[in-house]
């Protein structure tokens, strides 16, 4: 291979003009080549190698503290997946159909202040509520509540800022 290369003429036209250099320049040009090359090396294969290896270190050293901290916490781990804790667990007020849906959606946006312009039931575990010119605060609170203790989730949401800073009007669709 480096016979064929050799043979190539323009690597005979470079090797020509290096002949002809004074001999500090030959040495100055042997220097630069050097440099290029482990320039080269270093900045196309040692650095990323070497940033590769220190992220992977890392990466090692997080999933070991998040082992070490699952094992420390195993028994509460354990308890809370066993409890079924979340927003379905057994003190809450779950709604069973659609009419159950409606009573607690209009109470409890009463127990919040909410005035409920509108509302309507949309088949048999969802129903459709208008609210107009409300504290966006209080309707955010009623639904995480709604969603919390209830979980009732929101389908659909539409809101429009009305009235003054912070009022909105609501069209929402929750369901069970």
């Amino acid at each position: 291979m480096l016979t064929k290369l050799k043979e190539q003429p323009i690597v005979g036209k470079l090797t020509a003009q290096y002949d002809q250099l004074p001999r500090r320049d030959q040495q100055a040009l042997a220097v630069l080549a050097i440099a290029l090359f482990l320039g080269i090396v270093y900045f196309m294969i040692w650095s990323p190698v070497s940033s590769f290896h220190d992220e992977a270190v890392a990466s090692k050293e997080n999933a070991s503290e998040l082992v070490a901290w699952m094992q420390s916490n195993e028994q509460v781990i354990r308890s809370l997946g066993s409890s079924g804790a979340g927003p379905t667990n057994g003190s809450a007020d779950i709604p069973a159909d659609g009419r159950a849906l409606m009573g607690l959606i209009t109470r409890s946006a009463r127990e919040s202040g909410l005035t409920l312009q509108r509302f309507e039931p949309s088949g048999d575990a969802a129903i459709r509520v208008w609210l107009e010119a409300v504290p966006y605060a209080e309707v955010a609170a009623w639904l995480e509540m709604l969603n919390g203790k209830h979980g009732v989730v929101i389908d659909q949401a539409s809101l429009d800022r009305s009235g003054g800073p912070g009022r909105v009007s609501v069209r929402l669709t929750l369901t069970i």
